[in-house]
């Protein structure tokens, strides 16, 4: 299967399960918020095996649509650890709250790493916290190893808020 099947797959899925939230919200259910667009240069990773030599500054475009307080969809490209372009689609669900701080994961299809599926696509979900003052933020997040094909790390992403 194609890169660019896999990634209308996985932005198919994104959107089964984003829009039974939105229906839920117009027809009443929940108080509806406002929607944010976000922006990202991409994101700094801190890998756990120091000896490897792993790309740390893995910068590219990002986007992130809050659809609430708990949802949001995310999509972008950066150039990984293995200094390959990769890509990503998703949704950020994030149900609890510490302080300032919302708790919960990235539901992510990712491409890109040459070990990993030859490159292809695959599903990623992986924990993740976020912090937002105003028009800027973070998402931080703890990449698992994953043999030889993922290099473990600990990731944020920094975001300025546009609308």
């Amino acid at each position: 299967m194609s890169s660019k099947r896999y990634f209308a797959l996985a932005l198919a899925a994104c959107l089964w399960l984003v829009c039974p939230i939105c229906i839920a919200t117009a027809a009443g259910a929940a108080e509806p918020e406002a929607v944010a667009v976000w922006v990202s240069p991409g994101l700094w990773s801190y890998h756990f095996d120091r000896s490897a030599g792993y790309r740390e500054d893995n910068w590219g475009p990002g986007l992130q649509l809050d659809l609430g307080r708990e949802t949001a969809l995310v999509g972008g490209s950066f150039v990984n650890s293995d200094r390959a372009r990769s890509h990503y689609a998703g949704v950020l669900w994030q149900p609890w709250a510490l302080g300032p701080v919302r708790l919960g994961a990235f539901g992510l299809a990712m491409d890109g790493y040459p070990l990993m599926r030859n490159g292809g696509w695959f599903a990623f979900p992986i924990p993740a916290a976020s912090l937002r003052y105003d028009r800027v933020g973070v998402n931080l997040t703890v990449v698992p190893s994953y043999g030889k094909r993922l290099h473990g790390a600990v990731a944020a992403q920094f975001l300025l808020r546009v609308w």
